[in-house]
């Protein structure tokens, strides 16, 4: 097994979930501890996928092995706090249950 690689896979992970952190902080250390580890897991579980999808990001060198992760992770991260956010609102929440009830339309028997 290349143990080489998951380290720059995972030191590449903690760097984009650190800079996602940064650019949008959570809103509590409980929340912030298990998005940062599973920002970094699937920063790590996800880099082979995002060097696929992104030409530039492709090659086994350490540069890349990093920046595909930093990229992930950072990601990953800022899709979970956004998502996170967007439920939290109780108004956000509401209105999506109005609209998908007005979806659903009247009960046809």
């Amino acid at each position: 097994m290349d143990y080489e690689s998951w380290a720059w896979k995972t030191l590449g992970s903690i760097i984009g979930v650190g800079i996602s952190m940064v650019m949008i902080a959570p809103r509590s250390v409980k929340n912030g501890i298990y998005r940062a580890f599973l920002g970094t897991v699937a920063g790590i579980v996800f880099a082979p996928a995002t060097q696929n999808l992104v030409f530039w990001l492709q090659g086994d060198s350490p540069d890349m092995l990093v920046a595909s992760a930093c990229a992930t992770g950072f990601t990953v991260w800022f899709i979970l706090e956004a998502a996170a956010r967007f439920l939290s609102s109780k108004d956000t929440l509401r209105r999506l249950l109005e609209e998908m009830v007005r979806l659903k339309g009247p009960d046809k028997k």
